[in-house]
C-alpha cells in the first residue's frame, strides 16, 4: 500500500517531508474554468513540487448536478473532458466520485430515475477515464452529506451494475463510522474495492481519536487490498499533524 494525503495545492511541498508517498488534490486544482495557457503555467508550478499527484477528489463544483430534473449534460461533458485531460497531465490515476450535493436526490423526485441517472453518469465517467487509464472510485458518503449511496454495499451495487474494470468503490473509514456500518462489510465488497480514505474521530487526523484502525487494516490485509490509502481529514496545524498522521499510519501501511 502507498500512503497519501488530501491537501490543498499550497501544501504540496509538505507532503513528502511529512512521510507520505503521494498527494491527493481537489479537481478544482486543474483550473477547469481557465484557458489552456493559464493551466499550463499552473501545471508546471504543481509538478515543480516533485510530489506524485495520482489522485483527485471533489469531482464536481457546487451547482453542477448529476441527479434530478436540471442535469445539463452538455455542460457536464465539457467540464469532464477538461478536468480528466488535466488530471492526466499531472499523473492522475484515481478520481473519487463523492460530490454529495451534486448527486443528492431532490424531494419528490423519483428515486429509481435518480439511480438510473447515477448509473448513466458513472458510466460516462468511465468512458472518459478509460483512455487516460484513470480509475473511477465510487465513494459512499454519510446522510449528513447526501441521501443516496450511503454504504459500502450500496456503492458496490453500482460498481457491479456498471461492470467495468475502471470503476471501483472507495472505502472511507470516516463515513463507515458515521453510518455505523459493520467493518465486516468490507469482505462483501472486496472484488470492487479500489481505494481507501482514512480519518479519525471528528474527522481529525489519524491517530488523534478512537477509530478502530487495527481492525480496519486487519480486514484490508485479509481481503488482499494493496491499493492506495489516503488521509482525508480536517487539518489544524497541518505540518505537525501531517507528520503525526504519517507516523501513526506507517504501522499499518
Amino acid at each position: 500500500m502507498l500512503l497519501g494525503c488530501c491537501v490543498d495545492a499550497e501544501h504540496l511541498s509538505h507532503v513528502a517531508e511529512s512521510g507520505f508517498d503521494f498527494a491527493e488534490l481537489r479537481v478544482e486544482s486543474t483550473l477547469p474554468m481557465e484557458k489552456e495557457d493559464v493551466w499550463q503555467r499552473e501545471r508546471k508550478r504543481l509538478l515543480s513540487c516533485n510530489v506524485p499527484i495520482p489522485s483527485f477528489n471533489v469531482l464536481l463544483p457546487r451547482g453542477m448536478h448529476v441527479v434530478g430534473p436540471n442535469v445539463a449534460l452538455a455542460e457536464l461533458r465539457t467540464y469532464l473532458d477538461t478536468v480528466f485531460y488535466r488530471m492526466a497531465e499531472l499523473g492522475g490515476r484515481h478520481i473519487s466520485f463523492g460530490s454529495g450535493a451534486a448527486r443528492n436526490v431532490p424531494e419528490h423526485f423519483e428515486r429509481q430515475q435518480a439511480k438510473a441517472q447515477l448509473v448513466d453518469f458513472i458510466g460516462l465517467l468511465a468512458s472518459i477515464a478509460e483512455p487516460y487509464s484513470i480509475q473511477v472510485n465510487i465513494e459512499f458518503l454519510n446522510r449528513k452529506e447526501t441521501n443516496i449511496i450511503l454504504s459500502l454495499k450500496e456503492a458496490n451495487e453500482y460498481a457491479k451494475q456498471i461492470n467495468k474494470t475502471s470503476v471501483k468503490i472507495l472505502a472511507d473509514l470516516y463515513h463507515i463510522m458515521e453510518e455505523e456500518e459493520p467493518l465486516a462489510d468490507l469482505y462483501q465488497v472486496r472484488e470492487h474495492l479500489g481505494y481507501v480514505h482514512v480519518a479519525d474521530s471528528g474527522r481529525l487526523y489519524p491517530g488523534s481519536g478512537s477509530y478502530p484502525y487495527h481492525e480496519y487494516f486487519k480486514i484490508l490485509r485479509e481481503i488482499g487490498y494493496d491499493g492506495p490509502v489516503s488521509v482525508e481529514c480536517r487539518w489544524g496545524n497541518i505540518r505537525e499533524e501531517m507528520k503525526a498522521a504519517a507516523r501513526f499510519l506507517r504501522q499499518f501501511v
